[in-house]
């Protein structure tokens, strides 16, 4: 477009040229008017590179210009502003649920449901080190998962404040995202910790081999107001090192490039004001604690290759009651988890055991009158995509309940669940 406007304008100054008389001394004058000629061309052109520059400098500072908008193969939706100050990544995460049980003591059934479905916002505001984290659960009728900011600053000391999960159990810190089987197990049930609104700090060290957690909590569980004053404050501390190949990043089950081994040990108590309620690690219902401490630890050790994987994990739990003449009940419990890729990042069979002894002295804490329950799992799953974010299970599990009288219950459940995660 510039170069037809530098020839027209060249057209019509050569056609003026052309229309003068004739002079003595024409050829000098001719030679003089077309060096003439071409200064003026040369100065038109230097105008209008000036004004196509300033043009496109005005367009780069607009502010679409300052936004990379990106996706990637499963990690969702992201804008970035180009100096990275900003950042807003978006997901979704879906689960159907197809269950089937047949319990001794009640009727088999058959049922459907949309067990999770969640949107997902994280990234940083003001600087790269400002980070946040916000989940959203629909399903069920809607609820705040977690509501995290972190400042990252320095990577060995990570402040963080909000709601999240209490940093204990390695089975509930796996993302839900990517558990091995359809769900997770007893321990989960009987032990967890689960989210609650505090503050806490966590880092890594040793190039990211170590990685510690630490964090004092409201006690109330999460999207709760701790305004009647009925628990006291939890807090939980936990630490785990990759021993062998990898780095202590996060808690995963199954999935690697090498060869990695991992361990871990975490420990958490709440004060109890009032039993029934509170996030204070025990199930309502399992222990009549209605003032005391209850303080609990856990353990475990992770191994996973490209081909197999095998997880170990114990929980001990002591309920100590203020009152008078009862003793401190010890429950305990532990699973054994392991998978193996028939087809590599394709198709993987699963197992796992998991059993909950309960304290059952005479002079302890009553509950449940429950002795001890176990269950045996076993599970198949298709991974569409080559990892958690697309995939299909399928799994049975067998649970015996066993109480205080000797008497037996049982019940088989099987579950088949379709999972998409961008």
């Amino acid at each position: 477009m510039r170069i037809l406007a530098v020839l027209a304008v060249s057209f019509f100054i050569l056609l003026s040229f052309m229309s003068l008389p004739a002079q003595a001394g024409g050829d000098q004058s001719i030679k003089e008017q077309i060096e003439e000629l071409k200064k003026k061309i040369e100065e038109l052109e230097q105008q209008m590179n000036m004004k196509a520059y300033e043009a496109t400098a005005k367009d780069s500072r607009a502010w679409h210009n300052k936004i990379k908008v990106k996706t990637k193969k499963g990690t969702g939706l992201t804008f970035q502003t180009t100096d990275s100050n900003y950042k807003l990544r978006m997901r979704f995460f879906g689960q159907f649920l197809a269950n089937y049980t047949d319990p001794d003591a009640d009727k088999e059934g058959l049922g459907f449901s949309v067990r999770n479905l969640w949107l997902i916002w994280d990234g940083n505001a003001l600087a790269p080190w400002m980070r946040y984290t916000v989940q959203y659960d629909l399903s069920g009728g809607g609820a705040l998962k977690d509501m995290r900011l972190s400042f990252a600053k320095n990577k060995a000391f990570i402040p963080t404040v909000g709601q999240y999960k209490v940093p204990f159990s390695r089975e509930f810190l796996t993302s839900i995202t990517a558990l091995q089987l359809v769900g997770t197990s007893i321990i989960d049930d009987y032990f967890r910790y689960g989210r609650d609104i505090g503050v806490g700090v966590y880092g890594f060290l040793g190039d990211g081999m170590i990685r510690y957690d630490a964090g004092v909590f409201q006690g109330e569980g999460a999207n709760q107001k701790n305004d009647k004053g009925d628990t006291g404050m939890l807090w939980a501390g936990r630490v785990q090192a990759a021993v062998i190949g990898g780095k202590a990043k996060s808690v995963k089950e199954n999935f690697a490039k090498r060869p990695t081994l991992m361990i871990g040990a975490a420990v958490a108590g709440i004060d109890v004001e009032d039993g029934s309620d509170g996030n204070i690690g025990i199930p309502s219902g399992e222990r009549a604690l209605e003032s005391g401490t209850v303080t609990s630890f856990t353990a475990d050790i992770n191994y996973r290759d490209p081909r197999f994987n095998l997880t170990g994990e114990y929980v001990g739990r002591w309920a100590n009651p203020d009152a008078a003449g009862v003793g401190t009940a010890y429950d305990s419990g532990f699973r054994v988890q392991g998978g193996f890729f028939l087809i590599p990042k394709k198709i993987e069979l699963a197992s796992r055991y998991a059993m909950v002894m309960f304290d059952d002295d005479s002079d302890v804490l009553g509950g449940n009158d429950l002795d001890n329950v176990w269950t045996f799992t076993q599970g198949l799953s298709y991974y569409l995509s080559g990892n958690h974010k697309w995939k299909i299970q399928l799994d049975y599990t067998f649970q015996r309940e066993e109480d205080l009288a000797g008497a037996e219950s049982d019940e088989s459940m099987v579950r088949a669940q379709v999972q998409t995660y961008f």
